[in-house]
């Protein structure tokens, strides 16, 4: 079964507790409509393979992992659409009492690529990156003699294009005449500005349209970063989208990584924009009462299950837990919202019989919320308590939400 992001982060929290003693835990990456008997065929070469490990204990424990793979892909009999990542291995906390177990995730993106690997801790990356935001900030780093296009996703640096020019230095070759000379110089560097630009279109246009570029920033240690973005060569979709142009040594693949780190600050503020505009949306809201705007677990709760929450604001000091009581004595059940201190410390009567009632469940409100978030197709964002807009949600409860429409 496909599992949303919510889930996926608990299996992951749970496989990242695992350490094994030797390098007996095996992670598993396969791809949708990949060739089922080729991954059978190859987890039967690494059980063969596995013979040759010295320590029996080890060798016994990768095998039987290795083991509970095939068994499972033989039984599934084809690769989900999303494809499919497995885990096994040895978790037992006792020496020589081996306790091998095995995860199966079918997560809510495919999976890119195939991956295989027998270490002390599981392989987790692929799927930690699924659940960072498609959400990006566009980067460019030019120069006249080559630029490199990329996002960052997170504090994943990605690189989509490299591009090398064909314009050559500022001396003369031959006979030519430095005007000659200077005019083909001009229009080889607009041809290569105007490549740059097409490659910009390809990686950001659409997200751009769609809502999923946060910004765009320009870089390199020339003026070509001002030609760019000055002279008409980027579409107004994108320009739109400019944070910043920034000065940097490098060009290129290494100036990338370079503007990555000079833009830190940039990305930060940009964040505190966005989150100061939510606030305020919400707020206008409130003020116009055109019922599209609510606050208080409650309601919040209420418009949450309707499908109706455009996006859902949580203070990042929001600590709230869900807290489950019942009455020994009556049998009454209570639920409250309270700290997780007051669940655990405090003592709670019964308002029937007036008895001490049992703490028999507590979850974490934020995440219960991002999980129904996740289902209705709702957006998430947690709000920092370092500006006016953050500190008047944190004084309003800690959290509120903007409707798609009103429910009242």
């Amino acid at each position: 079964m496909v599992m949303d992001k919510h889930q996926l982060s608990k299996v992951l929290e749970e496989l990242s507790d695992h350490r094994g003693r030797n390098t007996e835990l095996v992670s598993l990456y396969i791809p949708p409509e990949y060739d089922i008997r080729k991954i059978i065929n190859f987890l039967n070469s690494e059980q063969s393979e596995a013979q040759n490990i010295k320590s029996k204990n080890t060798r016994k424990n990768v095998i039987s992992a290795l083991e509970k793979m095939e068994r499972r892909l033989k039984n599934a009999g084809e690769i989900p659409d999303n494809g499919i990542a497995l885990f096994s291995g040895n978790v037992s906390e006792q020496e020589g009492r081996p306790d091998i177990q095995m995860w199966e995730v079918e997560p809510h993106e495919p999976i890119e690529s195939r991956r295989y690997k027998c270490d002390k801790e599981f392989l987790l990356e692929p799927l930690e990156d699924l659940l960072i935001d498609k959400e990006v900030y566009g980067m460019i780093c030019i120069d006249k003699s080559e630029a490199a296009i990329g996002y960052v996703r997170g504090n994943h640096l990605t690189v989509e294009h490299t591009l090398e020019s064909q314009v050559p230095g500022k001396t003369t070759k031959g006979g030519q005449s430095q005007q000659r000379f200077e005019r083909i110089r001009e229009n080889l560097y607009d041809t290569f500005l105007n490549q740059v630009a097409d490659k910009a279109k390809q990686a950001f246009l659409q997200k751009a349209r769609d809502d999923e570029l946060l910004g765009l920033i320009v870089g390199g240690p020339g003026f070509s970063k001002e030609d760019l973005t000055e002279k008409d060569y980027l579409p107004k979709e994108l320009l739109e989208k400019l944070l910043t142009t920034i000065g940097t040594n490098y060009s290129g693949e290494e100036g990338l990584k370079e503007l990555l780190n000079k833009a830190e600050d940039v990305i930060q503020e940009s964040e505190a924009i966005r989150e100061k505009q939510k606030v305020n949306q919400f707020l206008v809201n409130l003020k116009k009462e055109n019922g599209k705007s609510v606050f208080g677990l409650e309601d919040v709760a209420k418009a949450l299950q309707m499908g109706a929450v455009d996006t859902l604001l949580f203070s990042e000091d929001f600590e709230k837990k869900e807290a489950r009581f019942e009455c020994p004595e009556c049998g009454k059940e209570e639920v409250k919202h309270i700290s997780d201190f007051e669940a655990e410390n405090e003592s709670h009567s019964c308002e029937e019989c007036g008895a001490n009632m049992d703490l028999e469940e507590k979850k974490d409100v934020v995440e219960m919320f991002q999980k129904k978030a996740s289902q209705m197709d709702s957006s998430v964002m947690i709000i920092s308590r370092q500006h006016e807009e953050g500190e008047r949600l944190w004084n309003m409860g800690g959290v509120a939400a903007i409707l798609r429409y009103r429910i009242r």
